[in-house]
């Protein structure tokens, strides 16, 4: 009889650990709901990285099942607390709702999917002096300062740019966090500018270049400390363009190497030149750089002869771009979207510059006023609609705008006098 009792005791724990021990994959994959305490940034495209914190999460991100206003995202990493993820394709505004075990938690307030064209900076003027401003939309921001420089970053829901303002003796290189202005160090006596800024894990990251009283020195600066970046050692350099991958900083630039201005882009601080005709004297140029999937696009320009040829550079493979076919073209600006390589700048006809993009080889022609200048000086692509943005000439001025596919928005300068949105290519023919 013993026995029996034992036996059943036995079985009894044995069902009691079945039912109440089988829990696994640590915090929160027990019967405990989930909890949503924020997510940061509280705005982004899609594409764009969102951390949600709170509590009764899953260690094993497959078996948290995030949604943005009901659409589906893909979870990249999680711990009890946290979970990293991207705003899904065709997401709209609305609250994020995680769910695991069946438990559900919906966040307290509205994630904000941004839409439309990225915000983009440039300068206006008033006719006695210029301004640095940036554009959401259409709306206007003044900063302090004389140019800011596109390509815009947001981060945690900041915007930011670089720039530059004169001093009263000197051109000091900048960026800004929202609207405060924070300055870089050149060599304390000469011109300097930033030129591009991209941000990572917190820390801003711009690119630009100074004098030293001989040559011009191309850089880049991690927060406020200056890095130079190798040219021949002798000659100039210029660095125009930024971005940080896998905690690499990469740049794009050129340098003079004695005969010609050299195509580069650097990795840290090792240059790796990029090939135009390789004729003396025939210039090179890159403006802007692109890191994905590990491989580095570059875009810009090589003279031919007398005709410079716009293009872009995978590695150190060139892939020229078509303008008219017997006229100058360049490229300002890159982006790769879903393996597709896309960069924007401007041909001429013979009689004028037109605006374009090119999606791989194929030119895009963008509408200025028919009979002016214009330009394209940057370029982005969100959920398969290209977003350009420059400027053109209407007769008295220039106008600064961007373009939805092909159709133009005008942006507000002060209706009188010249306002542009600028990349660094411009700064070398200010």
């Amino acid at each position: 009889m013993t026995r029996c009792i034992g036996k059943v005791l036995l079985l009894g724990l044995i069902l009691l650990t079945g039912i109440y021990g089988c829990s696994g994959g640590g915090g929160g994959d027990d019967a405990t709901p989930p909890t949503i305490t924020g997510f940061s940034p509280a705005e982004g495209r899609a594409g764009d990285t969102i951390t949600i914190t709170g509590t009764g999460f899953s260690t094993t991100p497959a078996n948290n099942a995030v949604t943005f206003n009901g659409t589906t995202a893909v979870v990249t990493s999680s711990t009890s607390t946290q979970i990293v993820t991207t705003i899904p394709a065709g997401a709209t505004s609305g609250p994020i709702r995680v769910t695991v075990g069946g438990l559900s938690a919906t966040s307290s307030s509205a994630f904000t999917v941004i839409t439309g064209p990225p915000a983009v900076a440039g300068y206006y003027s008033n006719g006695t002096k210029n301004t640095a401003c940036y554009w959401a939309g259409t709306t206007r921001t003044d900063l302090p300062g004389d140019y800011a420089f596109s390509p815009t970053v947001y981060h945690a829901g900041t915007i930011y740019m670089a720039g530059t303002y004169h001093d009263g003796s000197k051109y000091v290189p900048c960026y800004w966090r929202g609207t405060t202005r924070i300055d870089l160090p050149g060599d304390g006596t000469h011109d300097a500018v930033a030129l591009a800024v991209a941000v990572s894990d917190g820390t801003v990251y711009t690119v630009g270049h100074y004098k030293d009283g001989t040559k011009t020195v191309a850089c880049y600066w991690q927060g406020t400390t200056r890095i130079d970046l190798p040219g021949d050692g002798t000659h100039w350099s210029e660095a125009y363009a930024i971005a940080v991958s896998g905690g690499i900083v990469y740049t794009a630039g050129t340098y003079w190497d004695g005969t010609k201005a050299t195509a580069c882009y650097w990795t840290g601080t090792t240059r790796t030149d990029l090939p135009g005709d390789g004729t003396p004297n025939h210039e090179a140029r890159a403006y802007a750089i692109a890191v994905s999937d590990g491989t580095v696009y570059t875009t810009g320009y090589y003279r031919n002869g007398m005709v410079d040829t716009a293009c872009y550079w995978t590695g150190a493979t060139r892939t020229d771009l078509p303008g008219s076919g017997t006229n100058n073209a360049r490229a300002y600006a890159i982006a790769v979207s879903d393996g597709t390589v896309y960069t924007t700048g401007s041909f001429h006809d013979g009689a004028k510059w037109i605006p374009c993009y090119w999606k791989g080889t194929t030119r895009i022609d963008l509408p200025g006023d028919g009979t002016h200048d214009g330009y394209a000086s940057t370029i982005a692509v969100y959920s398969s609609i290209v977003y350009t943005a420059g400027a053109y000439h209407d007769g008295s001025k220039y106008v600064p705008c961007y373009w939805t596919g092909v159709t133009r928005t005008d942006l507000p300068g002060d209706g009188a006098h010249d306002a542009e949105v600028i990349v660094g290519w411009w700064w070398q023919w200010l």
